[in-house]
């Protein structure tokens, strides 16, 4: 399972951090894919772990620290398709799902966004949508 974790930390404790992680070994399972330092006092960690070891050993930054944890699910490929506004690349990545009737609906939402002049158009065409939504499944 993949996880992202925030770290809130007041900097002055940097050195209990590096001495508290230092201190023993993460278990074989605990797989750090990448570790950034956000302004301030907040890091972000995405990892992977598989057992109840890796999530207590992340849980050892909060001696230190405040860690909140959710596990996280990679979407970048749909988000690339959005910024790029590649709406075919999305809809062949959809597969079969694109021609049932909830694809093609996000695939409409998706489409007015793009479509639309303006970001305050694009927000008031996907309100429309969702009445639509609503009206539909009724």
């Amino acid at each position: 399972m993949l996880y992202l974790s925030i770290l809130t930390l007041d900097r002055e404790r940097d050195p209990e951090l590096w001495a508290t992680i230092w201190q023993g070994h993460a278990p074989h399972t605990l797989k750090l894919h990448a570790a950034y330092n956000l302004g301030g006092d907040k890091r972000v960690f995405v990892w992977e772990g598989e057992s109840a070891a890796d999530l207590q050993f992340m849980d050892r930054f909060n001696e230190v620290g405040q860690l909140e944890t959710a596990p996280v699910f990679d979407r970048t490929e749909g988000w690339r398709d959005a910024f790029a506004g590649d709406l075919e690349r999305f809809a062949s990545r959809m597969g079969e799902r694109a021609t049932t009737p909830a694809g093609e609906a996000a695939l409409d939402l998706r489409r007015r966004g793009l479509e639309a002049p303006n970001s305050q158009t694009a927000r008031r065409r996907a309100r429309e949508w969702v009445e639509e939504q609503e009206y539909a499944d009724q």
